[in-house]
């Protein structure tokens, strides 16, 4: 499941993963990104993922596909990307994908920063 959630500040687009994630999961977040995506404002991004039980392959080509197609918008738009999670080979990954795009920032904390997270991102 990902779900909106609000950290108090209006130029940050923050959501919550847990759970089984399918492609419903994903179209769902994408029709709240794609707005902003389209808007003239930039953003930031907040994700806490907390423990899921699996993510549809089907849900990440969905997600893959969306980034693609909307590759340059999100390279405009997103200022920065704060990960929230407790999975060492998460926050592993997510710097990995990210050195290939320095043009967002993007640090991860684990659950117990998640304060320091929010007040980074926003």
């Amino acid at each position: 499941m990902i779900k909106k959630i609000d950290i108090g500040h209006d130029q940050v687009l923050a959501f919550r993963v847990e759970g089984e994630v399918d492609v419903q999961d994903m179209k769902a977040s994408q029709k709240v990104i794609k707005p902003e995506l389209e808007s003239a404002a930039p953003f930031n991004l907040y994700l806490e993922m907390a423990a899921t039980e699996g993510v549809e392959p089907a849900a990440v080509q969905e997600r893959v596909s969306f980034i693609l197609s909307n590759f340059s918008d999100v390279l405009d738009k997103v200022k920065k990307i704060a990960l929230v999670t407790d999975k060492d080979w998460l926050q592993h990954l997510m710097s990995g994908v990210f050195r290939m795009v320095p043009s967002i920032e993007q640090r991860s904390f684990s659950f117990e920063e998640k304060e320091a997270a929010r007040r980074w991102v926003a």
